[in-house]
């Protein structure tokens, strides 16, 4: 496989020909959204502290939830357990977890390139879900660098979500898995 034996993600900013025959399944047609630098983040829910995974235990600890609780249905949980924190090291990325009364409920990653902090890999709990806690943890990602914009490709159930946190919709992205 082209990716190397890994999963990997196709996106363009504009329409693609059918790439299912390419091995490719097509994921939708996710909002780019954009949010300036600077703001006030959200108030935490009571008892949701928002961490910084550091160690190697956290690392397989936010792979695990964020397979548990992405909302692409399809998607092999065990392709997120594939990752080490090498390979997110070798990234750049930074991932943080929310813990709800200890227990982790919520991921997203950021890495900063371009001028920018790319929000990736948000998940939350669908039991916690609507109470504020995905923003939490997005907040934090999205201000990995305070002074930089941040930038990600929504789900549409998440883009309420990201428009409370500033984000504005740019435009529409194709999105394909592949090596899944």
């Amino acid at each position: 496989a082209a990716s190397g034996g890994m999963p990997y993600v196709v996106w363009s900013p504009f329409p693609t020909p059918d790439m299912a025959s390419r091995g490719l399944r097509l994921c939708g047609h996710p909002p780019f959204m954009y949010r300036a630098a600077g703001g006030e983040g959200p108030s935490l829910p009571e008892g949701l502290e928002v961490v910084e995974v550091s160690d190697d235990a956290g690392h397989a600890d936010f792979w695990r939830a964020c397979g548990e609780f992405f909302p692409f249905d399809g998607i092999d949980l065990e392709v997120f357990a594939s990752y080490s924190d090498t390979r997110v090291d070798d990234f750049g990325w930074r991932l943080w977890v929310g813990r709800l009364d200890g227990e982790i409920v919520s991921t997203a990653t950021s890495y900063t390139d371009s001028g920018t902090n790319q929000v990736e890999m948000v998940s939350t709990s669908p039991q916690v879900r609507g109470r504020g806690i995905g923003a939490a943890v997005t907040w934090a990602a999205s201000t990995a660098d305070p002074d930089l914009p941040a930038v990600l490709v929504s789900s549409d159930m998440g883009r309420g979500v990201y428009e409370r946190l500033g984000y504005v919709s740019l435009s529409r992205w194709t999105l394909w898995y592949g090596g899944l």
